[in-house]
């Protein structure tokens, strides 16, 4: 098993056990699991609406915020280490986020902070993170749908979630997208104009327009072609 793909498969499973650990939590609480569906359905039409996928960290905010107590604090030092470790997975660089809570006019706030080679601090919620928003709001999508289980259907349907970052770090963030997929059970549906990322799927769709027409074109998974 290679380094990359080894670094996936631990991260996989601490996902698995943040999941499970969140799962329990909103299993004491009526309708919690309700509210995180919602939540997470309406961030996602939001993204779509808008292109920023800081409304998927919003959500996970909110839900620290109505959580409270040690089981916030805890569950969020232990996400903030998750994200951190996909993050300096795919970029190949230490990179640290911190959730930070404050206190402004007698109000709770929760921040997402991204520390660089431990030096300056930058705000994520701005919306300037680029790739790194892309790898942080699908690691928490992951986390969402997994403890939210089984009022969620394990699928996430996903158009360019990845379109912020480099080239030279799609293979990595490929590697763990597959691994998370493969290992925690879940499916994904994704739209991309990059093909490392179809290169893992188990199968891939080529759709162009061709005479006023729409052509589908199987790549992986089916010998067939089909127009339409």
């Amino acid at each position: 098993m290679s380094t990359g793909l080894q670094n996936a498969t631990d991260l996989m499973v601490r996902v698995q056990e943040r999941a499970e650990v969140l799962n329990r939590e909103l299993a004491k609480h009526e309708g919690a699991r309700e509210n995180v569906a919602k939540s997470l359905a309406e961030a996602e039409a939001r993204v779509q609406e808008t292109g920023d996928e800081t409304e998927i960290l919003d959500v996970v905010l909110k839900l620290l915020v109505d959580m409270g107590g040690d089981f916030q604090r805890n569950f969020q030092h232990s996400l903030a280490g998750l994200v951190s470790e996909g993050l300096s997975q795919v970029f190949g660089e230490a990179l640290e986020v911190l959730i930070e809570t404050s206190t402004k006019a007698d109000m709770s706030a929760i921040n997402f902070v991204l520390i660089k080679n431990g030096g300056e601090k930058e705000d994520l919620m701005g919306g300037q993170g680029g790739g790194y928003i892309n790898i942080i709001a699908f690691l928490m999508r992951v986390l969402l749908i997994l403890a939210a289980r089984p009022l969620l259907r394990r699928l996430l349907v996903l158009d360019e979630p990845f379109a912020m970052i480099s080239p030279e770090f799609r293979h990595s963030a490929a590697e763990m997208m597959e691994a998370l997929i493969d290992r925690l059970d879940f499916q994904m549906i994704m739209v991309t104009q990059e093909w490392e990322y179809a290169e893992v799927a188990d199968v891939a769709i080529k759709v162009e327009m061709k005479g006023g027409a729409t052509q589908f074109h199987v790549l992986k998974g089916a010998p067939e072609e089909a127009a339409a």
